[in-house]
């Protein structure tokens, strides 16, 4: 009987530590969330430019403890939309952003409106949103993002690619 109870407190402390930090993230303010997706955003930028961009696409969509904070992840696409790194669904690497719908059903938006606004960034740090559904509250949110442009020198072609972190916010803020 012991057992089965050190099992299942086992199971129930594995499910806090999963879902609380999300819960938490959720709960903090829209500065508080800027704040944070700024600092992740900072951190992913300077490994860039340390450690090149394939180290840090691996590093993205491995070392997901570094690039996700509850709802405020990493993200790396190429200039066309398409993801190299998402350190929340590092599963979405290959898909096009330009082609993908929100999860909302009843959201037609698209990811154009955002990948317009982060071809204006060229090499500056962006702010930009788009709109999405969250699945952690399950509501459609905007979402903001700061970006930035960089440039792979180490391919055999002109390769852009944009980093940002991103998180959601409810609609009625700014």
């Amino acid at each position: 009987m012991k057992k089965h109870i050190l099992y299942f407190t086992s199971i129930i402390i594995l499910a806090a530590s999963i879902i609380l930090p999300v819960c938490q993230a959720e709960g903090l303010s829209e500065q508080e969330k800027r704040s944070k997706a700024k600092a992740m955003f900072d951190k992913a930028v300077a490994l860039i430019e340390k450690e090149g961009l394939h180290k840090a696409l691996y590093e993205f969509n491995t070392n997901r403890s570094e690039f996700v904070d509850g709802a405020v992840h990493v993200m790396v696409v190429s200039d066309g939309g398409d993801i190299f790194a998402h350190s929340h669904k590092p599963g979405s690497v290959g898909l096009s952003l330009a082609t993908i719908k929100s999860a909302d059903v009843r959201d037609e938006y698209s990811f154009q409106d955002a990948l317009a606004e982060m071809s204006k960034a060229r090499g500056k740090v962006t702010e930009i949103h788009w709109f999405w559904f969250n699945p952690v509250t399950n509501e459609r949110e905007k979402k903001r993002a700061f970006v930035k442009e960089i440039y792979d020198p180490n391919t055999d072609y002109i390769a852009f690619f944009y980093v940002m972190a991103s998180y959601f916010m409810p609609l009625d803020d700014s």
